[in-house]
């Protein structure tokens, strides 16, 4: 007779690498699922620098011509430099202005009652003005000892 392996160690064996393996798969996702997040952060923070750098050009090109004026001329001496033509930036087109959205029935009717259970707002107490005193009139003006009259 031929002696039978003992098959509970390839068992334990062949269960041990599957379960390395789904390991190891979850793993690759967690991977892929972080290295997804990362380039979307990557591309937002380059969508802002793109932006801010297009800002800092406008606005360079805005305060260049002004600055330009307001630098004084050398003594009297005029300018052996040739000005470069400048080409215009191509101007942004304006935005519309935004609509105030309506707002639904539901909203209004909510605002409404919120302000009918509200109590009554609180107003400052009326000031208190006190009564100007008063100065009796001067019955003193013919005497000698005034200095104002002196």
């Amino acid at each position: 007779m031929t002696a039978k392996p003992d098959l509970k160690p390839l068992k334990t064996a062949a269960a041990k690498a599957a379960a390395r393996a789904a390991a190891a798969k979850s793993q690759v996702r967690l991977a892929k699922a972080q290295l997804k997040q990362a380039r979307k952060v990557f591309k937002a923070a380059k969508r802002a620098a793109k932006q801010a750098r297009r800002q800092v050009d406008a606005a360079k090109t805005v305060r260049a011509p002004k600055t330009a004026q307001l630098k004084p001329a050398a003594a009297g001496m005029p300018s052996k430099r040739i000005p470069k033509k400048t080409v215009p930036r191509r101007v942004s087109k304006a935005r519309a202005p935004k609509v105030p959205q309506m707002r639904s029935a539901a909203e209004i009717a909510k605002t409404v009652i919120d302000r009918l259970h509200a109590p009554p707002p609180v107003l400052a107490p009326a000031p208190v003005i006190p009564p100007a005193p008063v100065i009796p009139p001067d019955t003193d003006t013919g005497s000698d000892d005034s200095p104002a009259h002196s």
